[in-house]
């Protein structure tokens, strides 16, 4: 198991304690649903508790992506620094210099470098992909490599935007998802809450809530609300 657990939040504990080794976690949800910050989260906790990460971002540069943690006091310099950390940026700039786009499907494919930590984290893969669509090749190649990574003990986490993403991946993604969770907003009275709805989440010793309501705040992260406790 890889613990996910601070002691600041209530996160982990509704997870079950973290994430299984050797699984693939899919976190889908629209555009401001939480999604990044969750996988954010799930970073941070994994660094807290010994484990090494990757995190390929198509939307922040490793400066960027390190003071917005900091913003939330998710301080992962240390782990930058030791190594335990590694960030690959994709941006938007270097996705328009490929003839096609549907080659960082591809490079995911075949990109050894970034599975060689405990876990990989893919944010978001929806931005990775052609506007024409993804071709059944590359789909084929991607999800073997991440069945043979999984094999090997190493656990991975992707974001996507549902309503962005080609289904002809994001369908085989949801099947092969040894978890799968959904991030929305839900009007609360005056306020806007997060949502997390579990799907599934295998493999754990503890009991999983359903549903896990939150929101953020600054200089302290996610804040779990503790009435949305549902098994």
């Amino acid at each position: 198991m890889y613990s996910i657990e601070i002691d600041r939040d209530e996160l982990g504990r509704r997870l079950g304690g973290g994430i299984a080794e050797g699984s693939i976690t899919l976190i889908e949800g629209g555009d401001g649903s939480g999604k990044t910050i969750l996988a954010q989260r799930i970073a941070y906790g994994l660094l807290v508790n010994g484990h090494s990460v990757t995190y390929v971002s198509t939307e922040l540069s490793l400066p960027e992506f390190m003071k917005q943690m900091m913003s939330l006091k998710y301080n992962i310099t240390p782990y930058v620094l030791n190594g335990q950390f590694r960030f690959f940026p994709v941006y938007p700039a270097t996705v328009r210099k490929l003839k096609k786009k549907k080659d960082l499907l591809k490079r995911l494919a075949k990109a050894d470098i970034i599975y060689q930590t405990d876990v990989t984290i893919i944010d978001t893969i929806t931005l990775m992909l052609p506007e024409e669509g993804v071709d059944e090749k590359s789909v084929f190649e991607f999800l073997n490599k991440l069945k043979k990574e999984v094999l090997k003990g190493k656990s991975i986490v992707i974001t996507a935007d549902p309503e962005a993403t080609d289904e002809r991946l994001l369908e085989p993604l949801r099947e092969i998802a040894d978890n799968y969770l959904i991030t929305k907003l839900e009007q609360a009275a005056e306020d806007i809450k997060n949502v997390i709805l579990v799907q599934r989440w295998k493999r754990t010793e503890r009991e999983v809530s359903k549903i896990i309501k939150f929101r953020v705040e600054p200089k302290f992260g996610i804040v779990i609300d503790i009435s949305s406790f549902a098994i």
